[in-house]
C-alpha cells in the first residue's frame, strides 16, 4: 500500500509535471487492494519536454527512450512488499502499472513519510481513508515513487516539490516561457483522475469527491494537472464506508 498511495501522490504531483494520469484503486472486502495506474504524455508536450530529459535518447543508438522508467517503478514496488502484476511503457511517452497489496494496514504501518499524508482506519463495521497532500509532505511522498526523468523534473521544477511559492497563474506563465505557448495550452487541458472502489457503501465523505453507488460503490476525484504541480491548496479527501 505504500507504493499504492505513493502512486496516487505522484500521479497528483510528479507525473502531472508532464502529463495527465488516471489511477484506479480497488479496496477489497478482505482488506487487500489493487491499483491500476495509467499515464500518457500528449504528443505536443513530449516533443517539447524531451530537450530537458537526460534520458531522451540512447547515446549509443540514437533510439528514443521512454520518459518513464518502468523497471525502477517495479523495483520500488517489490521492495515495499507489493505484488507487481504489470509495469511497462507501452510507448515512449506512456506508462502502465498494476500492483496489489494483501493487507492495507500492515503495509502502511511504520512509514513515517506516508503517515503525514495518508491514514487508513478501521472500527466495528467500518473503515476509512483520509488523504492530504500539501507542499509540506509532497516531497517525501513523491520520493517513494521513482520513474520520471530527474533532469526533466529539475527543469520543470513543479512548486509542489521545490521551494518555489508561486501561484498557479505565475507557474503557468513560467511554463509558457520554457515550453512554449502551445505546450502550455495543452497542459491546461490535462487532469489527474482517481477512482476508488470500496467493499461497502460510503457513509461519510469530505473533499471534492463524486460518490458512486450501486454494485461497485466508491468515489472519484479529479484535479487539474497544473493545480497538482503547484499545490497552492492541498489535495485532500476523506471516505468512510461500511464493511
Amino acid at each position: 500500500m505504500r507504493v499504492i498511495f505513493s502512486a496516487l501522490a505522484c500521479a497528483l504531483i510528479v507525473m502531472a509535471a508532464s502529463c495527465g494520469a488516471s489511477v484506479d484503486l480497488a479496496i477489497r472486502p478482505d482488506r487487500s487492494a489493487l491499483i491500476a495506474l495509467a499515464v500518457e504524455v500528449p504528443v505536443v508536450l513530449d516533443a517539447r519536454i524531451r530537450q530537458f530529459a537526460d534520458s531522451g535518447t540512447s547515446s549509443t543508438s540514437g533510439q528514443v527512450l521512454p520518459l518513464f522508467d518502468a523497471r525502477a517503478i517495479e523495483a520500488s514496488a517489490r521492495g515495499r512488499g507489493l505484488a507487481v502484476k504489470e509495469s511497462l511503457s507501452p510507448s515512449v511517452r506512456s506508462y502502465r502499472g498494476v500492483f496489489s497489496a494483501s493487507n492495507l494496514a500492515t503495509l502502511l504501518a511504520g512509514d513515517a513519510r506516508l503517515a503525514e499524508a495518508m491514514k487508513y482506519e478501521r472500527g466495528p463495521g467500518w473503515a476509512s481513508l483520509r488523504v492530504r497532500i500539501d507542499r509540506g509532505n509532497a516531497t517525501g511522498v513523491a520520493a517513494l515513487f521513482p520513474g520520471l526523468d530527474p533532469d526533466l523534473l529539475e527543469s520543470l521544477q513543479p512548486p509542489a516539490l521545490y521551494d518555489n511559492p508561486v501561484t498557479v497563474a505565475e507557474y503557468r506563465s513560467m511554463l509558457a516561457g520554457l515550453l512554449g505557448k502551445t505546450a502550455a495550452a495543452a497542459l491546461d487541458e490535462l487532469l489527474v483522475s482517481l477512482s476508488v472502489s470500496l467493499p461497502g457503501p460510503v457513509v461519510d465523505s469530505s473533499g471534492s469527491v463524486t460518490l458512486r453507488t450501486g454494485k461497485l460503490p466508491g468515489a472519484t476525484i479529479s484535479v487539474r494537472a497544473l493545480d497538482a504541480m503547484v499545490l497552492a491548496a492541498p489535495v485532500e479527501f476523506y471516505l468512510k464506508w461500511t464493511e
